[in-house]
């Protein structure tokens, strides 16, 4: 507690020397999140045209919670890890208590009220402890908070990784997907854990994403060489720190599967995957699942955490999903914030508005 009272609440600016103390308390917090890692969130800082913030409550040990937001020209404030993220994350030292975490967000909304800023909290966690708290300060600083139902990521947690290769090892289509690749098509499931092949694999999964989705409603975004150079950079970031694992099925024909994974405590995050569609009916994502539960056995990691997204492939395995939540926050008198956020749960709220939504208001604004 004396800590605690000790502590001040600061803006800084991530672009003049913060960064080396943000890594050390990420290395210290109990998720290490990799969408809130140092090496991504340095590269996002280099893309984006926003200006960024790190919001920290420090005391005389150093930084003790953090979160690194972007400040866009209306004066929202949104985590810079949007730009590639399934989960957003506030960083928090392991030692780190309730009343310290408290004082964060006590800071953080006396700095919204003071500058006349609203929030736009997405992919929060909706069953932590963290997004109560998160909440229940919102409220005690007096402010408006609009809780949208968002999303969720589907899991397989498992007590041990035995039991969580187990788990996926009984699935008897999944077994079937491994050996018939490997029988039919003289099949190799690689792994990568570092930076070897990175340029030429990240090409051919980008290649392989435009044959996949080309000719349906959602063309993939890696038409455009500006997101291909984005992702990139991105993959790039995550290997920096230590975090990227890579997965691929290649046959004669070269590869025709791919999983993007990203490490975590106990965990591995099922982030980006594609195929070739002419090998479809051989369901190579599918077959990768049991090559990614096998090298997590062998790796000491039990929890599949597939990111965000309901996707029907991910039903086959998972075992219970984590809800993400969109939160909007802001003072009572900004009136205009609060209608758009209320009219965001609305449509959320309602099968047909959202389906609208989905098929030609956000199809029409992302082409």
């Amino acid at each position: 507690m004396e800590a605690t009272a000790r502590s001040t609440f600061v803006s800084l600016d991530p672009d003049h020397g913060h960064w080396a103390a943000y890594a050390e308390l990420w290395r210290a917090s109990t998720a290490r999140c990799p969408f809130q890692a140092p090496a991504i969130l340095r590269w996002h800082g280099q893309t984006t045209s926003d200006a960024t913030r790190l919001f920290a409550l420090r005391d005389e040990r150093g930084l003790r919670a953090a979160v690194v937001l972007r400040q866009n020209a209306s004066g929202g404030l949104s985590f810079l890890s949007d730009l590639k993220t399934d989960v957003n994350r506030f960083l928090f030292h392991h030692e780190a208590d309730e009343p310290t975490k408290r004082a964060f967000f006590d800071g953080l909304f006396r700095t919204v009220v003071a500058e006349g800023l609203a929030l736009t909290l997405n992919s929060q966690p909706g069953d932590h402890p963290d997004t109560l708290l998160l909440l229940a300060g919102a409220k005690e600083a007096g402010l408006h908070t609009t809780v949208v139902e968002n999303s969720a990521c589907p899991v397989v947690e498992a007590a041990t990784p035995g039991y969580l290769f187990d788990h996926v090892n009984g699935l008897r289509e999944l077994r079937y997907r491994v050996n018939k690749l490997r029988n039919q098509q003289n099949a190799v499931f690689e792994v990568f854990t570092d930076e070897a092949q990175l340029d030429a694999w990240t090409e051919d999964f980008q290649n392989t994403h435009v044959r996949r989705w080309s000719g349906t409603a959602t063309p993939s975004s890696f038409q455009d060489p500006a997101r291909r150079a984005f992702v990139t950079g991105c993959l790039r970031a995550w290997a920096a720190d230590g975090l990227l694992t890579r997965f691929s099925v290649r046959t004669a024909e070269g590869r025709i599967g791919f999983v993007i994974g990203l490490r975590a405590p106990d965990t591995l995050i099922h982030h980006s995957t594609t195929y070739d569609p002419a090998h479809a009916k051989s369901s190579p994502g599918k077959a990768l699942i049991h090559v990614i539960a096998g090298w997590m056995h062998d790796n000491g990691l039990r929890i599949l955490d597939f990111g965000d997204g309901r996707e029907a492939y991910k039903f086959t395995v998972a075992t219970g999903e984590r809800p993400l939540h969109r939160i909007f926050i802001a003072r009572r008198g900004d009136l205009r914030f609060i209608a758009s956020s209320e009219m965001v749960r609305i449509v959320r709220g309602n099968r047909f508005l959202h389906g609208v939504y989905q098929r030609h208001v956000k199809r029409r604004r992302t082409a």
